[in-house]
């Protein structure tokens, strides 16, 4: 069985709301046939998901992020059904939980959050507004719109807030609210006066701004929930909304019928301002002038289509929609055809009358499509639409229209030869032969058949019968004679069939007779007559000599030999149109519902089958390509699908198909003759702009040279200017650096005085601590010895008294162990009596539970029999039916309580056991607890006695403790000296790491001054490249003058006195590098004397004072200061550097014989350039000359043609 995969579908549901929407600036979601469409037009691409086929879809909304999309579906059970656009896969399905009667049959109008995660629906039938929370799958709250004094008040419009979930806004009918949630009631506030108001669409501003379209074209805008102002559409040109009409709450309707040409509708707010749709297929679109004004901006209208049955309602808008970059807006009507218009063109003032749209896609058939047919040597296919009127070319492979020719007479068929060069089209007076042009269809000749709706050519194509009532026409496509009339049938012919070889033909015909006629004799071979059948298609097997004809009573009929062979059943299926494969691999049927379905082939009785629905309506027609790879269906509704063909493994068919198809088309001799003229024109005016660019480049280049000299004696200027500054800033900076130097010495000079300050001092500290050291070790040694002579007399009383604890305990111990038999006596007392307890409480459940069930039961019964009566009575009690269900629900309810008393009392018993299990536990337990604290006391006790013995000792202690303390403070006082000493040395320790730390900033600081010197060498050699091309631009200056000598010659002499001076260059150059090797030297100075300073202090870090770290910060302070200093001075070198590129001052060591050389070089490229783009002019004009010499030779062979004829 082979498989249908969908290419492209084409049409639009315009019975849908909101059908289609910008996602973003090139796609577009939109309804078609049973499917949701994402087609990006750019690319011509199309992402197409199968709706369900349970309920009609009647709603299409998309979330503020264009990431969701609500498809509401009517029917029997309504849903709401959420789809990501992303992945184009079904979400989450919204369905009405409170509606058992199933009253409730669809919805009115549903809108999203601004923040997407909730979704305000508005039933249609009930007047309720569900607002549900659709990620969760539930309804948060709700609220019955109902009004029951006004019954024609209806919502049809929702619009939520967009800054707060917490407020909607709800319009129809003679129907206005404001809605607020408040926990999870829904309550009305503001204006809600609208019983004589038709509102036909809402949007807002903002989050405090509203406008409410009327039916009687009138915008009314609220804010905060109350009626500000009233515009008229009709009149207003400026909407400012900070004007207050103080006759706008008494806003009526206007009193008269309905007019529906002055109606607002779809108003639709962007970020530029907002758009609506007046009347009938007018979109007036406001631009934002401010935070409080509005101008009306543009006018556009919905153009012209033709269509015999057409009507204003076509015109009426159904949706409007802007792409995110809000510079286009969609606009759908009744019309199967999507329109867009860029916005922000000219203004209204500028031209007043309405713009017409474009249509977005190709221009697509509206109302049934009734004809289809494919051709052989191309890739084409056409069909005609039976109420637009046209007919229309396309092609199968890219899914594009090739060309659409409106007429103004009915069609009646349409059937393209197999060189896809002709083609026969039947109209309402006569079956035109026509010839398939660039962009039209050519009459070729004329057949006196009227309203012919069956033809079709020949395998080889030159033949082609038509039919006329119930006779068939065999004409010659060579001489248009006719060749036979095939009579036979006696009512009207419903198909015609040709065989592979031209040699026979098939027809069908209403009276349920199947004729095979012999096209060389013009007899009829063989006929096969099925009684009482509707014949609906017929097609032939490879070999031409089986015949399958589908009949309205859901069969296949095998015919071969003048008689049907078998027949083969469809499960509940009406067969419509049959198509099958020139090796009888493929087989397809359609069947009413817009099904297609792929055929088991052999046929088995029943038939298998694959069914595919895309359609919304029945098929129209069915056709296969001839190379089999694709499937063509049209619909009723005016959708045409391209299908593709694959097998069942996914390979596509490996019929003799892949073949080159024709890509030439017939052109009319005058056509080429103006085409061949219009070729000629163009290359009159190719020479022309020629010509016109060389001069303007001339001119430009003038231009350009008198801007150059203008700006270079400005830079000329500039320079001298900075050559003053440059001198002024070196002779301060050496200022700086003297004053420096002269701080620096005398730094230097206080701070060795200092230092040999700070290393007397700490000699005299040492040997005063080496002293007190000597001393407390002296009278620790002795404090030592004392303490273990006491130590050794107190460990011979402890002996003693652990010897008479221990036999004081076992006494104890006997008397414990008394105790604890008698403890497990009553234990075991208690155990016994809880058994017993434990015995009966089981009985008691058990009992219990029996007597509920058996009474349970009972009344379960008793119940069953009520409800067994009541069902039996409800043939005689109909009107009563409704208290009865109400009575079983209660019955029902009733003896749900009893199942859950029932499950109650049995998770009781399951508790009891548990309890009972749980204080068995517990008395084991409390046996190993009993154990546990007879441990328990015996340790206590013991450890009693030893802190009895511990509170002896210590008591011994603290008297000899007493005696120490005196002594003990003396020496306590003399350690916080020494710590207070340690405490200076310890932060001395902190300056010396304080020390350390500089030193790591000096080593990173010398890292980015290196740094910073090769960044400085990679913009000096940036700037050397810069003047080098500036050189190149000079010497090109030059070389323009070089027909002008004197001018020349001054040029050349100031180049040399720019680029060549050697004394300056020598002398500027010679300053800076005195400077630099000055500064180099200061920093090595510099740096040499804090290594000595650093050293110094290392060696005498253990005597350091205040003073001196204080002067060692000031050191610190300077060496900071001067390290900025340093920044500034090549900050300022850099900023030197930098306006002397821009001013064209570097790289004066360029010597002349290399500017020489540049200047050659340069103007050698310039050469080849030029002789390159002569070279490509002169191909260029070879090849037009060749081009016009075949276009004469063309002509020439045309005439002598024309001559000879």
């Amino acid at each position: 069985m082979s498989k249908l995969q969908m290419r492209v579908l084409y049409g639009l549901r315009s019975d849908v709301s909101g059908n289609a929407h910008f996602i973003t600036d090139d796609e577009v979601l939109y309804v078609v046939g049973n499917g949701l469409a994402l087609h990006n037009f750019t690319q011509n691409r199309q992402r197409l998901v199968r709706l369900p086929d349970r309920n009609r879809v009647n709603l299409l909304a998309i979330s503020p992020n264009k990431k969701l999309a609500a498809l509401c579906e009517s029917g029997e059970h309504p849903v709401i059904s959420i789809y990501d656009l992303s992945t184009l896969k079904r979400k989450k399905i919204l369905g009405i939980p409170n509606d058992p009667s199933g009253s409730i049959r669809g919805f009115a109008c549903v809108s999203f959050s601004y923040d997407s995660k909730y979704l305000a629906a508005v039933t249609s039938e009930n007047q309720s507004m569900l607002f549900y929370n659709w990620e969760k799958g539930k309804i948060e709250s709700s609220i019955e719109l109902s009004n029951s004094q006004l019954p024609s008040s209806r919502v049809s419009s929702i619009n939520c807030n967009p800054a707060d979930t917490a407020i909607i806004a709800l319009g129809g009918p003679f129907c206005f609210k404001f809605l607020t949630l408040s926990e999870t009631l829904w309550r009305p506030y503001g204006f809600s006066k609208a019983d004589n108001l038709h509102v036909t669409s809402l949007t807002w501003l903002n989050s405090d701004r509203l406008l409410a379209g009327t039916l009687d074209g009138r915008i009314l805008y609220l804010e905060n929930g109350e009626l500000r102002n009233v515009f008229k559409v009709h009149e207003t040109v400026y909407m400012n909304m900070k004007v207050r009409d103080e006759n706008a709450a008494q806003v009526s309707s206007s009193g008269g019928p309905a007019d529906h040409s002055q109606a607002v509708l779809c108003l639709l707010t962007f970020v530029r301002g907002f758009a609506f749709a007046h009347g009938y297929g007018n979109v007036v679109v406001f631009e934002k002038d401010g935070p409080h004004k509005y101008t009306k901006r543009n006018l556009y209208s919905v153009p012209q289509q033709v269509s015999k049955l057409a009507s204003d309602e076509l015109y009426k808008v159904n949706s409007l929609s802007t792409n995110p970059s809000c510079d286009k807006i969609l606009v759908t009507t009744g019309w199967a055809q999507l329109f867009y218009a860029k916005l922000w063109g000219p203004d209204i003032l500028s031209e007043p009358e309405p713009k017409p749209m474009a249509t977005m896609g190709h221009q697509l058939h509206h109302g049934p499509i009734g004809g289809l047919s494919t051709c052989t040597w191309k890739s084409h296919i056409v069909t005609f639409g039976t109420e637009d009127r046209s007919v229309r070319m396309w092609d199968y492979e890219t899914g594009g229209l090739v060309m659409a020719k409106q007429y103004q007479e009915d069609i009646s068929c349409v059937v393209l030869h197999p060189s896809g060069l002709f083609c026969l089209i039947g109209f309402s007076d006569k079956l035109r032969f026509m010839s398939v042009l660039l962009d039209d269809f050519q009459a070729i000749r004329h057949f006196p058949i009227r309203a012919c709706r069956i033809a079709a050519f020949s395998t080889a194509g030159h033949l082609f019968s038509a039919v006329n009532g119930n006779i068939i026409h065999i004409y010659s496509t060579i001489d248009f004679n006719l060749r036979f009339l095939l009579k036979g049938h006696t009512e009207l012919i419903k198909n015609v069939v040709w065989g592979p070889e031209d040699t026979k033909m098939y027809s069908i015909g209403s009276e349920g007779a199947i004729y095979e006629w012999n096209t060389i004799t013009g007899q009829r071979a063989s006929e096969v007559v099925l009684k009482n059948v509707t014949l609906n298609g017929i097609v032939l097997s490879a070999d031409g000599v089986t015949a399958f004809c589908i009949s309205g009573d859901g069969r296949i009929h095998e015919i071969r030999d003048s008689m049907v062979v078998r027949v083969y059943h469809f499960r509940n299926i009406e067969p419509s149109h049959i198509a099958m494969s020139k090796d009888d691999a493929l087989v397809y049927v359609t069947y009413p519902g817009g099904f297609v379905a792929s055929l088991d082939y052999p046929l088995v009785d029943p038939i298998e089958l694959t069914e595919y629905r895309l359609h919304d309506a029945d098929v129209s027609q069915m056709a296969l390509s001839y190379d089999e790879h694709a499937l063509i269906t049209t619909g009723l509704d005016g959708t045409i699908s391209f299908w593709r063909v694959t097998y069942a493994y996914g390979t596509a068919t490996t019929s003799i198909r892949d073949m080159l198809y024709l890509e030439q088309i017939l052109i009319s001799r005058e056509d080429l003759s103006v085409k061949v003229q219009t070729i000629k024109d163009l290359y009159s005016r190719v020479k022309e702009q020629e010509t016109e660019h060389a001069y303007k480049l001339r001119q430009m280049m003038l231009q350009h040279n008198d801007t150059v000299r203008e700006i270079h004696s400005g830079y000329c200027e500039a320079i001298e200017e900075l050559r003053d500054k440059i001198d002024k800033l070196e002779e301060d900076h050496a200022n700086e650096i003297n004053s420096i130097n002269v701080e620096i010495a005398s730094t230097r000079k206080a701070h060795e005085e200092e230092i040999r300050n700070m290393e007397i001092s700490y000699d005299a500290k040492l040997i005063v601590e080496y002293d007190k050291y000597g001393a407390f070790e002296k009278k620790n040694n002795e404090m030592r010895r004392d303490f273990e002579g006491r130590l050794k007399q107190q460990a011979e009383e402890y002996q003693a008294k652990l010897e008479e604890t221990i036999a004081n305990f076992e006494a104890r111990l006997d008397e414990k162990d008394r105790q604890l038999r008698e403890s497990h006596e009553e234990n075991a007392q208690s155990t016994h009596v809880h058994e017993i307890i434990k015995t009966q409480i089981e009985d008691d459940a058990d009992r219990e539970i029996i007597e509920l069930r058996a009474s349970y039961e009972a009344q379960l019964q008793q119940q069953r029999e009520q409800e067994l009566k009541l069902k039996g009575e409800a043939g005689v009690l109909r009107r009563k039916y409704e208290d009865a269900q109400k009575d079983l629900a209660d019955c029902k309810w009733h003896w749900q309580n009893l199942r859950n008393d029932y499950a109650e009392l049995k998770a009781r018993k399951e508790e009891l056991d548990k309890e009972v299990s749980e204080l068995e536990a517990e008395a084991v337990q409390r046996e190993a607890t009993i154990v546990a604290r007879g441990e328990r006391i015996r340790d206590l006790e013991m450890a009693n006695d030893e802190l009895d013995k511990i509170r002896f000792v210590l008591n011994h202690r603290i008297g000899e403790l007493k005696a120490q303390i005196e002594p003990r403070d003396a020496l306590i006082a003399e350690l916080k000296g020494k710590v207070a000493d340690m405490e200076l040395e310890l932060l001395g320790m902190n300056r010396a790491s304080q020390r350390q730390e500089l030193k790591v900033y000096e080593m990173r600081e010398k890292l980015s001054s290196a740094k910073r010197e090769i960044q400085h060498e990679k913009h000096r050699r940036k700037m050397c490249q810069e003047r080098l091309k500036r050189m190149r631009v000079d010497l090109l200056d030059a070389a323009a003058l070089i027909n002008e000598p004197t001018a020349l010659k001054n040029t050349i002499i100031k180049l040399y006195q720019r680029y060549s001076d050697q004394a300056q260059f020598l002398r500027e150059h010679q300053a800076d590098v005195d400077v630099q090797s000055e500064f180099a030297k200061q920093r090595d100075h510099l740096e040499n004397t804090i290594a000595l300073l650093k050293k110094q202090l290392n060696l005498c870090s253990s005597t350091v004072d205040p003073q001196a770290t204080r002067v060692f910060e000031d050191n610190m302070e300077l060496l900071s200061e001067m390290s900025g200093l340093r920044d500034e001075l090549k900050s300022a070198q850099r900023h030197i550097a930098d306006m002397e590129c821009l001013l064209g001052l570097k790289g004066r060591d360029t010597s002349p014989l290399e500017a020489r050389a540049k200047l050659a070089k340069a103007v050698h490229g310039n050469e080849d350039l030029e002789r390159t783009y002569n070279e490509q002019m002169q191909e260029c004009k070879r090849v037009v000359e060749g081009l016009r010499v075949n276009l004469e030779r063309l002509m020439l062979e045309k005439d002598t043609d024309d001559v000879h004829e």
